[in-house]
């Protein structure tokens, strides 16, 4: 008996036709990873890099959020996700930076994690001014 003649309680088994979802997946080429680039630097006497710190309300912290990752290398949504590891996907990066509301905890960790990679310092800065507009919205 051939794979195609195996039956399912629905009739015969279509999918072990050809070539499978599976087959067409493994076959597809790989896409180059994204790299980070270098840490930015920005020039001495000059501080551009967005300061989370100065928002007082969750639509100019999502503003910094916006300004940050244009700052860190205008990185797409896609690239994004990827470069936090998938902890979130590019439709969510979407929806948040272009909402209106504070994100989640989980959330500011993959994108701190996406856009400066694993800087402590950076993490601590953020995570303050997030804690600091979470409790006065409350």
């Amino acid at each position: 008996m051939t794979p195609t003649g195996v039956l399912e309680p629905t009739g015969p088994n279509r999918a072990l036709n050809g070539t499978g979802w599976l087959d067409r997946l493994l076959s597809t080429p790989v896409v180059t990873p994204v790299e980070r680039s270098r840490p930015l630097r920005d020039i001495d006497g000059y501080e551009h890099r967005p300061n989370p710190l100065h928002a007082r309300t969750a639509a100019g912290f999502l503003l910094t959020m916006r300004r940050y990752v244009v700052w860190a290398g205008d990185w797409s949504y896609r690239e994004l996700e990827y470069l936090c590891g998938g902890a979130v996907k590019h439709t969510t990066f979407r929806q948040v930076l272009e909402g209106d509301r504070l994100p989640r905890y989980v959330f500011l960790m993959a994108f701190v994690t996406a856009c400066a990679g694993e800087d402590e310092a950076e993490r601590r800065r953020w995570v303050a001014a997030w804690q600091r507009l979470r409790l006065t919205a409350d």
